[in-house]
């Protein structure tokens, strides 16, 4: 029951007929509400006005002391702004750090809370500004960063504070109109000497909360900054307490500085790695999204958008090497790095110009090998630890990779002169790379090739391929056209290889190459093919020791070509060979090889040798090892053939010193042709070429050849007319110690060869070959040359020779031009030792004398045959004379002429017949007695054959020497064989 006042229960209105009237009692109420709210806002003005004016100042030192205590800096404030009644509070003037080097500084931050605060008992912050603040970040030159005794400090003092009671819930909060306005970073670091301004630094975040009513909500965060120059922008979504944390980031970058990260860049790498970023700048459009996953799954991250960089220049000094482009754009990016993905869309540079310099040595660091990892405990048990599990398989696609008006150039200063090779206006298009490098690759490539070694002016050549690539296994399938591309280039990388200098050529080519590595067989020989059309022009080679022109054309090409290659088996069809303007130095060296088996070294380490420089036989090359010679050659593995063969315009200077005596020619206007052939069928191709020896005597080729098969086949017939035997008057002053005058030669040669047997005539005219003065030569022979050449040459002044050969290949000891060699000096030592037989053709020396019956001087009819015989000769020979030695035998026709002086007259009908000479019934004449009647017997007989002779022959080609008397003949068993055996009765006969 409440109590009621006094006089209401006393009052006679307690009775309901005397109750007074109800107002009385509101109005009292409503006076003692009015006093407690009075009191109730006079207590709250006054706990505002303390909150207002005195609590800010009562709170600025205590909170500068807590700070210092807990970051070992100064903390000052500049004032404390508290708005209780609107749930507001400002601070300005924040300041961390010596006032000479602050560290932070925050010129005005202010925060207001929500109502909501009060009766959900959380922060429920409406809006946070910061605005101005300033960061400083230094590095010394040996010390840390001027932040680092800042967070040391800090984390000490957090070590000491009592540990927080654990709370089951977590701190919940929401924050709503977050931002950040007019920010600073400076950062300092000294040892790299690099300086970053970050400025207009803006955050905004409309929204965080971890409520469990706001979890599902997006955060959308916003960031915008000017970094060194550059402009940045970050914006995107998160629901950073939702279970799977999804976020999505927007970045943009404009015009980012690379060159302030070049530092950076040379202390993240090795030294041997250093990259000297010397200029450019980064533009970014990226969208990054990320979301974690249930386990065993990994989070999502990805990044999709757009990349370029703009005006990039670099350098790596340990590689010599420089880098620039225009443009570097990424398109369609589609990175998701969690899960081993990348994708780019496009990749175009435009611009690109590099510079690559090779060098000869490598540096200490580079070509020192690793140092051995020594195996510690702690790495026993981490191998024996449970392997982690297996990271996603790597999936990488370029879909199109495009470099627009590119160079790359690369310097070769580990050869001598150092090359240059310079890929100019550049247009490649990579399509569908791919990680898989089994997955095969688009290529197309056009470009100018510009290539020089040493202070060569650039040559200007084209190169344009377009096909595929796989890497693994290898396998290329592209269409390829080359346009005068210059092989000087080559010419430093064959210099150790070769005795000759590459002085001039350049390269055509057009058509398909194919290469291929067996998928089944990695390491077996790469297969190789291609068709199309091939030719090198402008070749010209020189003798690396003494500068000479060795090999030259103007055009050697091979259309309708298909290479193969597989199995280490060459097949090859050369198509249709046109060779234009051929100038070749060929010579055959006295053992026997030609001079261009001498264009490769023995070794990169062999001194230089002239390959156009005759040797003599001192000079002989050492003989390689002797080889036991096949009497079949086995089945070669290689298949070669061609359509044709055209020769135009060429010239040959052929040297062979292989025969005695050496001989030189120039076979120059050739042309011709050489019809198709195989090697793996046996029909011969036909030879036909016609030219001139030095530009005079016509020069003609043909017939048969087949250099390809399993033996060689040749049957060849070559001819060449009117040579000028001037040209060679230096090789017979030398060898037949007399200068040529004049003459003309003509050559047919027939050689067949045919399972390695030799058959060849050769058949050499002379006409109106002529011998001036004598030359001293040591070399010249001995035997009578101008006697041999007046016994080979008819009265028109001709020679006529037929030099058979014939032999088998087979032999290493045969020798075509040994046997021709030995002929003519048969013919030579035939001119002393059996002159007449070499005049009249025959092997018998008979007709060197004519026989006479002992004591007469008459001529017997086969003498006057013989006489008449000679005569013939000797008209066909107008440049011989003939000597005549009449002959009288003291015996046999002594005998003769005793036994018809002393022969009874009563005898006269009935001769007796003569006594033979050394007959014992002969009578003995003293020589003294019948001297006189032999002389004049001797000179009668002389005189019978100058009589006989001199009907035919001019007399003054005829001499008669003085007569001999023989004191002793023959054995008698000659005189019934021949009585040409010795002096005797004859005339003896001697040609000059």
């Amino acid at each position: 029951m409440t109590d009621l006042p006094p006089n209401e229960l006393s009052s006679p209105a307690s009775s309901p007929a005397l109750r007074p009237p109800a107002p009385p009692r509101p109005r009292r109420a409503l006076r003692y509400a009015a006093w407690g709210l009075g009191g109730t806002a006079l207590l709250l003005g006054a706990s505002a006005a303390a909150l207002t004016w005195w609590l800010p100042g009562w709170l600025a030192p205590r909170i500068e002391q807590m700070g210092s205590e807990a970051l070992g800096t100064p903390v000052k404030l500049a004032r404390i702004e508290l708005q209780p009644l609107a749930l507001a509070a400002r601070i300005e003037g924040l300041r961390i750090g010596p006032e000479a080097a602050p560290l932070f500084q925050l010129a005005e931050a202010s925060v207001e809370l929500s109502a909501q605060s009060l009766w959900q008992r959380l922060p429920v912050v409406s809006r946070l500004t910061l605005r101005a603040p300033e960061l400083w970040i230094q590095r010394g030159e040996t010390g840390p960063y001027n932040v680092q005794p800042v967070l040391d400090h800090l984390r000490g003092w957090q070590a000491k504070q009592p540990p927080s009671p654990p709370s089951a819930e977590p701190a919940r909060y929401a924050l709503h109109n977050l931002r950040l306005e007019g920010g600073r970073i400076h950062y300092l670091d000294a040892p790299l000497g690099q300086r970053h301004e970050v400025q207009a630094l803006t955050i905004g975040l409309p929204f965080l909360s971890n409520l469990p009513s706001d979890v599902a909500i997006d955060v959308q965060p916003q960031l915008d900054a000017t970094v060194d120059g550059s402009t940045l922008r970050l914006g995107g979504q998160a629901r950073p307490f939702a279970a799977q944390h999804p976020a999505t980031l927007a970045l943009r970058w404009q015009g980012l500085p690379l060159a302030p990260l070049a530092s950076l860049l040379k202390a993240a790498l090795p030294p041997e790695q250093a990259i000297d970023l010397q200029q450019g700048t980064l533009d970014s459009d990226l969208q990054i999204a990320f979301e974690t996953r249930p386990a065993p799954q990994p989070p999502r991250l990805q990044v999709t958008g757009r990349l370029a960089l703009h005006g990039l220049q670099a350098q790596a000094a340990p590689l010599d090497s420089r880098l620039r482009w225009q443009a570097l754009t990424l398109d369609g990016l589609d990175l998701a790095p969690l899960e081993q993905r990348y994708a780019v869309k496009t990749v175009q540079i435009d611009g690109l110009d590099g510079e690559l310099t090779l060098c000869g040595a490598k540096s200490a660091t580079a070509a020192a090998p690793p140092p051995a990892v020594q195996a510690t405990p702690a790495a026993a048990a981490a191998s024996a630890a449970p392997a982690a599990p297996a990271r996603a398989p790597l999936v990488a696609l370029i879909d199109t990779l495009r470099c627009v008006a590119c160079r790359v150039a690369v310097t070769d200063r580990s050869v001598q002169p150092a090359t240059r090779i310079e890929l100019q206006q550049t247009e490649l298009t990579l399509s569908k790379l791919s990680a898989d490098l089994g997955q095969p690759i688009g290529v197309t490539l056009q470009t100018r090739l510009a290539t020089s070694a040493g202070s060569q002016t650039p040559a200007i050549g084209q190169l344009d391929l377009q096909g595929q690539v796989r890497a693994r296994p290898l396998d290329v399938q592209a269409t390829l056209k080359l346009a005068g591309i210059d092989l000087r280039v080559a010419q430093p990388y064959l210099a150790p290889q070769l005795n000759l200098v590459l002085a001039g050529g350049q390269l055509d080519a057009e058509g398909r190459l194919e290469l291929a590595q067996p998928a089944d067989a990695p390491k077996a020989p790469l297969a190789a093919h291609y068709a199309g059309r091939l030719a090198v022009g402008g070749l010209r080679t020189l003798d690396s020791v003494n500068g000479a022109d060795f090999v030259a054309w103007q055009r050697l090409g091979f259309d309708g070509l298909d290479l193969a290659w597989q199995a280490n088996a060459l097949k090859a069809n050369l198509g249709r060979i046109g060779l234009n303007g051929l100038n070749a130095r060929l010579i055959l060296h006295p053992d026997g090889h030609l001079n261009v088996a001498d264009i490769a070294r023995r070794s990169p380490q062999a001194a230089p040798q002239s390959i156009t420089t005759p040797r003599t036989a001192a000079a002989k090359a050492a003989p390689a090892a002797s080889t036991p010679v096949a009497t079949s050659a086995a089945a070669s593995p290689h298949q070669i053939r061609w359509q044709a063969i055209a020769l135009r315009d060429g010239a040959v200077h052929f040297s062979d010193t292989f025969i005695k005596p050496n001989y030189s020619a120039r076979l120059t206007r050739l042309q011709g042709s050489v019809s198709a052939l195989s090697s793996s069928t046996p029909q011969p191709a036909d030879v036909k070429i016609a030219g001139a020896l030095d530009d005079g005597a016509p020069l003609s080729i043909g017939g048969r050849i087949h250099p390809l098969g399993a033996r060689l086949f040749t049957d060849i017939e070559a001819s060449a007319r009117g040579i000028a035997l001037t040209r060679l008057s230096t090789y017979a002053e030398r060898y037949a110690g007399y200068a040529i005058e004049k003459g003309s030669l003509s050559v047919k040669l027939q050689y067949k060869i045919d399972q390695g047997r030799l058959e060849a005539q050769n058949q050499l005219f002379l006409d109106q070959l002529t011998f001036g003065n004598p030359v001293e030569s040591a070399e010249a022979t001995k035997l009578p040359v101008l006697l041999a050449v007046s016994l080979l040459k008819n009265r028109r002044g001709e020679i006529d020779l037929h030099l058979p050969v014939a032999g088998t290949l087979d032999d290493p000891q045969f020798s075509v031009g040994g046997i021709v060699w030995k002929l003519l000096l048969n013919l030579l030592e035939k001119a002393v030792t059996a002159p007449f037989a070499l005049l009249m053709g025959g092997d018998s020396g008979e007709t060197a004398q004519i026989d006479f019956a002992p004591g007469s001087a008459e001529l017997s009819p086969a003498a006057r045959e013989r006489l008449d015989a000679l005569a013939a000769k000797l008209t066909d020979r107008p440049g011989l004379k003939l000597e005549a030695t009449g002959h009288a035998d003291a015996q046999r026709d002594g005998a003769a002429l005793q036994a018809s002086t002393n022969r009874p007259a009563a005898a006269a009908a009935s001769a007796p017949t003569p006594a033979r000479a050394g007959s014992a019934a002969a009578p003995t004449v003293p020589t003294a007695d019948i001297a006189p009647a032999l002389q004049a017997l001797a000179d009668r007989r002389a005189d019978a054959v100058m009589a006989h002779l001199g009907a035919t022959l001019p007399p003054e080609r005829i001499l008669i020497t003085r007569s001999v008397v023989d004191a002793t003949t023959a054995p008698a068993a000659a005189d019934t064989a021949a009585s040409a055996v010795g002096p005797g009765s004859t005339v003896q006969f001697k040609l000059r």
